[in-house]
This record gives C-alpha cells, structure tokens and sequence, in this order.
C-alpha cells in the first residue's frame, strides 16, 4: 500500500497520526495494512473467525470496544482524504481535442508548405495589357520589361537560386558569369532552358480595331514551373483616324531644281513613286508628274490616325530656270569640238604603213545634265555632243596580210559622244578653271 494512503488508513483506526517509530516499522513491512492495530500497539485481537483489515486495507471486522458501522464510517473518511491528498498537483491534462486540432494544423501547415514550394510560378495578376493607336490601325502591347522581371526572378527561385540571387539575375543580361561557375552551373542552366523555351505572344498585335477581341498568351515548355496564360482581352480606347488630303502630305516634299528643259526632281522615294513618263533631268516648267503614296508610307500615316483621301496625285513642275542664263556655256560648248578633232585624227600609211586612214566627223545632238550636291549645297553639269564618226581606209600599196591590194576603200560608221561632266556651276556661271581636270566622255 502507498505511504500517504497508509498513513491516513492508521489515522482512522488508531485516532492518531504515526509517530515516526511507527512509519519506519510500518515501512519495513511494506506498509501492510494488517500490521496496523500491532504497530500501534492494540492488544485487543479478533475473535478466531474475523479479520481485522483485508489485503486492500478494507475493515471487516470489529475492534473491540468499536462497532463495525463505526469502522465502515472511519474507512469512508479515510478513503477520501488520501484519494485528495493523491490527486497530481504538477501539471494538467491537455485535453484530447486541442491535441488533435493540434496535430491537424500542423499537418495541414506542411502540406500547405509542401503545395505552395511545388505550385508553378503564375504572373496573371502582374500581366498589364494595353491598346494604343487609332481605331482599325492599333495596336497590343504588354508591360513587358516587368513580366520578364517577373519570370526571371520567380523562376531562378524554383531553379534553386537564394531569394537575394535570384533578385540580382533579372538585372542581368547573360547567365554566362554562372554558367562558368561549378557552384551555380546546375541552376543557370536550368534557369535559361526554362527561359529561352518560353514563348509569349498575341495572336494579333497590329491593325486593331476596336472591339476585336486579342488573345494574350504565355506558353512554357512542358517541365517548366510556370503557369501558361491564354486570356482574351477586348480592344478599346483606340482613337479616331482623320481625313488627309494628298497636297497637304505632299507640301514641301517635292522640289525641282536646274534648268528649264533640264529640270529635276527631288523626292523621299519612301513616301512616293514617280509613276509618270517624264524622267528627272529632262524637265520643263508645266510639265506634270504623277505621283503615288508608298504602301509602307500610307501604313506608317495610318499608325499616326491620318488616312489619305487620294492615293495618287498630280504634280505641276515649276521654278526651272532659264538655260540661256548660265555663262560661258557657249565657251564650254565651244571647246568639245577640239575634243574631237583630238580623238579622230587624220593617219596618213607612211613609210611603213599600207593604208590611209580618214575621219569624217559629223555633229548629231547636244545633250546637258544638271544635279545638285544637296551635301556641299552645289550645283554641277555634264555637257556632250553626240557624233556620227565615218572611217575610211584606202590602201595605197598591196597588203598581203590584209589579203588588201592597192586601191581598195573600206569605210565604216560609228557613233559615239565626246564632252564633260561634272563641270561647276557657280552662281549661274560654268567654271571653266578646272576643265583640265574635269574626265572627258
């Protein structure tokens, strides 16, 4: 039996506590509860067929002078008093329930870890797609520069890269630094397949109207944690285009510059096509060129919400000026002949020769070219006479070589042109300093 439940057992019989010569003897019986009237000294026994306290401490029979009920009453007291005295004082039960709820949350948190460490990577909230231009010529745009931010950081974390790491990479512009690097290799490598597969796209960005419906996609390689996106914006807030007139886009984009009859024609051959007849450098004051927008001029006029009422358009050639009022052309003119009579000269056989050789040169037309040199602000010409060249050979002795005999004529035609070019045109006046130096044609 338990010390404290003994010692409150001996208090109800006896009707008194144990001195401590009691507690060690009572002890060295192992607190046995029969032991009790003869530790305390009772000499009063039972009668043969009695028991005084069973093996539980339980008193069954009567101790002389005290009546069984009395005794019943005394192990009553007893009983409870060390049932108090043996309820645990240290700590509480937790109950069962907040245990379980416990468990559970912390099942739920490691599972709710677990999912959100393997979820892919989504960038829907951050997608900001907008529309810009003119209605039927817009177009879709994403704020791409902080999506790629986005999925660079996001992904490097999922590659195995540090929070702090992973911040650095989108500042980046290679991966090469960590490619290089045995400790990082892994990871980068990882990171830029996941990268360079990724595709994303519209699948109309150009000519919108609004309305139309555009569809925005992201779309990884299979094994790349990241969300694919397919989401379907509606276009809206494209402005309205306006009427333009072919004069009011073509004032000031035509010029012409040289000599009546000569004229040319300058123009930004990306805005417009000469589709008339009439060649630059053969023009005349009234004559008219025909005109026509370029199609990647009149798209890139769209983009800007202008749209072209006339696609084609006349323009009258004007501010040529007089020919005759440039100086000393006539000099210039003069001097092509000399040119000729250089180039073509009389050969007579000679000694050794078997044949004469006679020209006959015979002038066809002039013809002059004016272009300026819009870089140097100068202004050249190129001037030359046509010829029609007739080549006689009279042999004055047989010439067996020639299978020839002396007498015979051949005579041959030719045409050709002699003149200069690039000469200087200076204040209307044709500078004549340099003409050594100027190539002859």
């Amino acid at each position: 039996m338990e010390k404290e439940k003994y010692a409150k057992l001996f208090k109800a019989i006896v009707g008194r506590e144990l001195t401590a010569q009691e507690f060690l003897q009572a002890k060295s019986n192992d607190f046995d509860p029969k032991q009790i009237k003869k530790i305390a000294g009772l000499t009063v026994g039972l009668n043969s067929d009695e028991q005084a306290v069973d093996d539980h401490g339980n008193v069954e029979a009567t101790v002389a002078g005290t009546t069984q009920t009395e005794v019943k009453a005394a192990q009553k007291i007893a009983m409870n008093s060390v049932g108090e005295t043996l309820k645990p004082t240290t700590k509480k039960k937790v109950p069962t329930k907040l245990i379980i709820a416990i468990v559970a949350v912390l099942i739920i948190g490691a599972g709710i870890f677990g999912f959100v460490k393997s979820r892919p990577v989504d960038v829907t909230k951050d997608i900001n797609v907008t529309f810009t231009g003119y209605d039927g010529y817009g177009t879709a745009n994403y704020n791409s520069e902080k999506i790629h931010q986005v999925i660079t950081e996001k992904l490097a974390l999922k590659a195995g890269f540090s929070k702090a790491e992973s911040h650095k990479l989108i500042s980046l512009d290679s991966l090469s630094d960590y490619l290089t690097n045995s400790k990082y290799r892994a990871k980068a490598s990882k990171l830029m397949k996941w990268i360079s597969d990724l595709e994303i796209t519209f699948d109309a960005d150009s000519n919108l109207k609004n309305g139309d419906n555009v569809t925005f996609k992201i779309k990884p390689e299979k094994g790349t944690p990241l969300k694919a996106v397919d989401k379907t914006y509606q276009v809206k807030g494209l402005k309205k285009t306006k009427k333009v007139s072919a004069s009011e886009l073509s004032k000031d984009e035509i010029t012409f510059s040289g000599y009546d009859g000569y004229g040319l024609v300058d123009y930004d051959d990306s805005k417009l096509e000469l589709i008339s007849s009439d060649e630059s450098g053969t023009l005349s004051n009234g004559d008219m060129l025909k005109f026509e927008f370029t199609s990647d001029y009149l798209d890139t006029l769209l983009t800007e919400g202008k749209a072209v009422t006339d696609k084609t358009f006349k323009v009258k050639v004007s501010d040529l000026k007089d020919i005759n009022k440039i100086s000393k052309l006539d000099t210039l003119y003069s001097k092509i002949p000399d040119l000729v009579k250089e180039e073509f000269k009389d050969k007579p056989a000679g000694e050794y020769g078997s044949y004469d050789l006679t020209y006959k040169v015979e002038p066809q037309k002039s013809f002059i070219q004016f272009f300026d040199d819009e870089y140097y602000d100068e202004a050249y010409l190129s001037l030359v006479i046509t010829y029609k060249i007739t080549r006689t050979q009279t042999w004055v002795k047989d010439d067996t070589l020639d299978n020839k005999k002396k007498g015979d004529v051949e005579t041959k035609e030719v045409y050709t042109y002699l003149g200069y070019q690039n000469v200087e045109v200076y204040k209307d006046a044709v500078v004549l300093s340099d003409l050594s130096e100027t190539p002859k044609l």
